[in-house]
């Protein structure tokens, strides 16, 4: 065959001849519409082009110095947000070969997936929801809420509203397939904890987040995401999480091996040892280096997990759709096609429950994450208070959305904290900060220097 250049159409055609009947394609024009209509590429096709927006994006950048579990200060072989996100993007990426999906459109989601994510990790995602919900309040004075904060709407946010790819507009104005599995790859609410007076125990509540300048339309939160490509990330991010912080809890010493070995996941993967982790048992790992223990035990759960969401989701197809008549969006759905089997899933629910007892609840992971919390707060404070003290660009923002020019001797006037778009600003500001960037702005504000 004599080479040639592979034109866009060709490209549109190879993908409707070779991926699955039930895979998102390039052609769709209800999964490919942006919000500001663009012209081809001739080099890649639309979710490619999302791919490589995300990854040049300062956002993507961000997440190396991000924490996940453990601060970076912990070790070099721990994760970090980004190392996350590339774990979720080759699981995603297996999965959705085996199953014959877009790989590029699972990309996509997978790298854009924590874009919104807080420094220091999960807890500074709870408090800045309180302190934008008004729950937290900072001194005495009541915050004005501008709807709470959850690092999946933060993610949209960024790519619709924050980053900049064009000179004459915000955002990066990626596809509404892309947006979409972005924000479901993760529920649609957040979990808080309110101490109950009555009966002197703290009871989980869960609270809808709202952004206010988040155009969603087209999209339902409270349904799975539209292609199977989305679903893919949701339980690809299941899987990564479930198996890092195992190996960085036995890297750190926080778990041990007799801790994990009567689970219910652990004895299915160990009855299946040979297939998925070698010529010996699970038995044999406690005699074995601690660097074979790891690589050997999380890649053997990996596989396993990966095999089963393989084998359900086929059966869910041909259960969901007999026929073989799929939609081009799955929207009417009310579970995930992509799925663990009944008895995975309950298994993988026990293991995460054993990870957050011992791992995320641990004593080490408590104490940097109660620090994180009084840093975050203590910033938050300073920015609510002295507006002044917020850097000149943060600012510029905030006037010429109001259309007005910033003049910093006159900031105290407008009574910025009453407006929840001033609020929002903070937010964004600090959520943006990667945990050596957060921990300098707290030293510059509190920290006397005299010398």
């Amino acid at each position: 065959m004599a080479v040639e250049r592979r034109t866009y159409n060709m490209r549109l055609e190879l993908e409707n001849q070779f991926l699955a009947p039930y895979a998102a394609k390039n052609s769709s024009k209800a999964l490919t519409t942006r919000k500001v209509t663009e012209a081809s590429d001739p080099m890649r096709l639309d979710f490619q082009r999302d791919r490589d927006r995300i990854i040049h994006s300062r956002a993507f950048r961000r997440l190396m110095h991000k924490t996940q579990v453990f601060i970076a200060n912990k070790g070099d072989h721990f994760r970090n947000r980004l190392t996350h996100t590339l774990e979720v993007s080759q699981i995603a990426r297996s999965i959705s070969s085996a199953l014959g999906l877009n790989e590029h459109l699972t990309e996509a989601i997978a790298l854009g997936h924590d874009l919104g994510h807080t420094p220091f990790g999960h807890i500074s995602e709870r408090v800045l929801h309180e302190i934008c919900t008004g729950q937290n309040k900072l001194g005495n004075r009541e915050i004005t809420s501008c709807g709470g904060f959850k690092h999946n709407y933060q993610s949209v946010h960024i790519i619709d509203n924050l980053e900049q790819v064009s000179s004459d507009r915000l955002g990066m104005n990626l596809t509404l397939a892309v947006r979409e599995g972005i924000l479901k790859h993760t529920g649609p609410k957040i979990k808080i904890f309110k101490y109950d007076e009555a009966n002197k125990k703290s009871t989980p509540e869960k609270q809808v987040v709202n952004y206010s300048k988040l155009d969603l339309t087209g999209i339902d939160i409270n349904k799975p995401s539209f292609t199977l490509e989305g679903q893919v990330v949701a339980i690809s991010d299941e899987i990564a999480q479930v198996t890092h912080d195992l190996e960085d809890g036995l890297r750190a010493k926080i778990i041990k091996l007799s801790d994990i070995e009567k689970t219910k996941l652990i004895r299915m993967i160990n009855d299946n040892f040979t297939n998925y982790g070698g010529n010996f048992t699970f038995q044999d790992l406690k005699l074995r280096h601690v660097v074979i223990v790891r690589n050997t035990l999380i890649r053997s759960m990996i596989g396993y997990l990966i095999d089963n969401v393989v084998q359900t989701t086929i059966s869910n197809l041909e259960v969901n759709f007999p026929d073989e008549k799929y939609p081009e969006k799955f929207d009417n759905l009310e579970q995930s096609i992509v799925s663990f089997n009944t008895a995975i899933h309950e298994a993988v629910n026990e293991f995460q429950d054993l990870l957050t007892n011992i791992v995320i609840s641990s004593e080490e992971v408590s104490i940097t994450d109660s620090k994180a919390e009084f840093l975050i707060e203590q910033l938050f404070s300073t920015y609510y208070k002295h507006p002044q003290q917020l850097p000149t660009y943060i600012l510029e923002k905030y006037y010429t959305k109001k259309g007005e020019t910033l003049q910093r001797k006159n900031i105290d006037k407008y009574k910025l904290y009453e407006d929840p778009e001033f609020i929002r600003l903070i937010c964004d500001h600090i959520a943006g900060m990667t945990d050596q960037y957060a921990s300098r702005q707290y030293n510059k504000l509190y920290s006397p220097e005299f010398n």
